[in-house]
């Protein structure tokens, strides 16, 4: 009888020690995917960043053109011949 006690106390401390590395691995894996999750979003946020710089200076480039001088319109038939 003292056997099966000893045994079932074993088999319970051996199931309590898996179900706390189960937990410890599940915290691990859950702060793992957090900071996985950090980590794309300030990616991400640079990388707009980036892109809303690079598009205002494009931007400053074309309003920094000069606008093309509109073209002479040709003289029509009908002007000619009223000259």
């Amino acid at each position: 009888m003292a056997t099966q006690d000893s045994t079932a106390r074993g088999q319970a401390e051996t199931r309590a020690a898996r179900a706390q590395m189960q937990a410890e691995m599940a915290a691990q894996a859950w702060a793992d995917l957090a900071s996985a999750e950090r980590n794309r979003d300030d990616n991400t946020a640079r990388l707009k960043a980036l892109r809303l710089a690079r598009e205002a200076e494009a931007e400053a480039v074309v309003a920094a053109k000069p606008a093309p001088k509109p073209r002479a319109k040709k003289a029509t038939v009908r002007a000619r011949a009223a000259t």
